[in-house]
């Protein structure tokens, strides 16, 4: 293993940056990456000005900004314990899934809107796709009227959820169907680094910004002041997994692959692979159909 020195280029980026962004990608469960990379973050010192997020991404961000991100862990633990499906839901929500209810009882144990209104709270911008023109909107989650109905609205995907929350009078989806990759609103926000984390491996291309940027290569200038942390390959891990070892795996994961990427260690446990048998790659398709068809704006009527 290779020592840390200052001539690694990510680490020499970062370090002589004044303000650094954290951005965080949608994934679902596949997020659970993003606290490992947390973690190695906090360790090296690294520490955000302010965070950008959609989709899952958002409640890691959101913890970042209220300051409970050493408990990120607990937090993820916490949620994949509780059922996700009861029948009787379809009467309240018209949906089996429990994924509203389950935000709402962790959110407020891990993250709390009260610790969001605190004076040292930091910036969390938390994207959603306005879902009248699909245009990528993005809030502050310190100054939101209602901290969770947004992380509820950057997550909205059916069949999982079936009300797409209301944010300012405005319907508003999942963040990842506008722009999956919510770098350039650190930028646009002051910041001179941003770390981008996603959950694409790198053996299967290039990043997924949007059904009409699946392969998303960052341009110049955002190129030489972004760092890119994401698996070598897929994530042993399912969109809706909630075994808790295998969630722990995934953390693990994004804990090593960080300190790869930025102080040039090397970790055999990051060459990991994962595998779909034809049942999940058949839901999953079907899911990601359903994503592309929500993000695909809708032609004129014929005259």
């Amino acid at each position: 293993m290779s020592s840390a020195t200052d001539s690694q280029p990510a680490l020499a980026l970062l370090r002589s940056a004044q303000r650094i962004g954290f951005a965080f990608s949608g994934g679902s469960a596949r997020c659970a990456f993003q606290v490992g990379v947390i973690e190695s973050l906090a360790e090296m010192g690294i520490r955000p000005a302010l965070m950008t997020a959609v989709s899952s991404g958002a409640w890691n961000a959101m913890a970042i900004a209220a300051g409970t991100e050493r408990r990120l862990r607990h937090y993820w633990r916490a949620f994949a314990r509780m059922p996700t499906v009861d029948l009787r839901n379809l009467v309240r929500e018209h949906s089996p899934y429990l994924f509203s209810e389950k935000h709402r009882r962790t959110f407020s144990r891990y993250v709390g809107v009260d610790r969001l209104r605190l004076p040292e709270a930091l910036p969390a911008w938390i994207g959603v796709t306005r879902l009248r023109d699909r245009k990528a909107v993005y809030i502050d989650a310190r100054l939101s009227a209602d901290p969770l109905t947004l992380g509820l609205a950057s997550n909205y995907v059916p069949p999982f959820y079936t009300h797409a929350p209301r944010i300012d009078g405005e319907r508003c989806g999942d963040g990842c169907l506008a722009d999956n990759l919510p770098y350039r609103k650190a930028f646009e926000e002051g910041c001179d680094a941003v770390v981008l984390v996603t959950m694409k491996g790198e053996s299967e291309g290039l990043p997924y910004r949007n059904g009409h940027d699946p392969l998303h290569e960052i341009p110049s200038p955002f190129r030489e002041r972004t760092v890119v942390i994401r698996p070598r390959h897929r994530l042993p891990c399912a969109w809706t997994e909630r075994r808790w070892p295998v969630l722990a795996q995934v953390i693990e994961i994004g804990r090593l692959r960080a300190r790869e990427v930025i102080l040039g260690e090397v970790h055999p446990e990051c060459q990991l692979r994962g595998e779909m048998n034809p049942v999940k790659k058949a839901i999953s398709r079907f899911l990601m159909i359903r994503v592309l068809a929500a993000a695909t704006p809708r032609l004129p009527s014929a005259p």
